[in-house]
């Protein structure tokens, strides 16, 4: 299964040039380095992955919505469970990571060094004036 996600980025038109410039930026730390990398080449412990690489016995139902294959193309982006709140959590960090970077290049002062720990300032609306 290792390199089907590069065959995967030839077949779709993708550029592989900015597919992996997070790679050359070096502001991961490794362990979420090699997490990312293992799950573009499918080798996380997924279901899908013990039935097909380590030829096991096993059920391949997605262990939180139990309707799909566990794959990691359902996991990242389509499990209707990991919707309903870890999708907006992953949202979430994306939007601060932007936010940070904005930030950075505007010259604004930052109180964090890092771009993991940096928390926007929450937005509050209200109906008042609409």
């Amino acid at each position: 299964m290792h390199g089907q996600y590069i065959r995967n980025i030839d077949r779709q038109l993708i550029s592989a040039e900015d597919t992996f410039l997070w790679l050359s930026k070096g502001d991961l730390k490794a362990e979420t380095e090699s997490e990312i990398v293992a799950a573009q080449d499918q080798a996380l412990q997924t279901k899908y992955y013990t039935i097909k690489i380590l030829n096991a016995e096993t059920n391949s139902k997605c262990r939180l919505c139990q309707q799909f294959d566990e794959k990691i193309d359902h996991i990242i982006p389509a499990c209707p469970v990991l919707a309903k709140e870890q999708y907006i959590k992953r949202h979430a960090r994306v939007c601060a990571q932007l936010h940070f970077q904005i930030c950075k290049e505007t010259v604004v002062l930052l109180d964090k060094k890092h771009r993991y720990e940096h928390v926007p300032i929450s937005v509050e609306t209200s109906q008042e004036g609409i």
